[in-house]
């Protein structure tokens, strides 16, 4: 048996509410679709602002080392080209020592030609008798017997 309600209303007023019950249900799920739709565009729009700060990170990261590389490489041929002029330099004043403590002291340098093979026992012996017999060249005036406890 029909209800009240039913019989009540009419045809033409059924067929409206349930138009507008229909409308009601489209809206929503068009309302549904859009906002699952601005999800994911909204999504795609992070992702890709992400990519887009990644990528000027990487860009000015290149750049920055571009720039630090080049300074690099001109400021260290300086440093390099002042070190090799301090290292001859202080090579130069090693070998000035050198030579000038191989002119003063003759017997230190026949003990090197000695032990490097140069010169034989006997010839070490008479250069030492040698350098011993002449004058120091310091000036000190060393006897003989001074020279020979050096020696030792």
């Amino acid at each position: 048996m029909p209800s009240t309600t039913d019989r009540a209303l009419s045809t033409p007023l059924k067929i409206l509410l349930y138009g507008l019950l229909g409308l009601v249900s489209f809206l929503v799920v068009i309302a549904a679709v859009r906002f699952a739709f601005g999800l994911f565009v909204g999504l795609i729009g992070l992702v890709l602002g992400l990519l887009s700060l990644a990528a000027t990170i990487g860009v000015l990261a290149a750049i920055g080392y571009a720039v630090y590389w080049a300074a690099s490489t001109v400021f260290s041929q300086d440093e390099a080209t002042a070190s090799a002029t301090d290292a001859s330099r202080t090579q130069a004043a090693h070998a000035t020592d050198a030579a000038s403590a191989s002119e003063i002291d003759p017997v230190e340098r026949l003990s090197e030609r000695y032990a490097n093979g140069e010169i034989s026992e006997a010839e070490l012996e008479r250069r030492l008798e040698q350098a011993l017999d002449e004058p120091s060249l310091d000036g000190s005036g060393a006897t003989e017997a001074e020279r020979n406890r050096e020696l030792n």
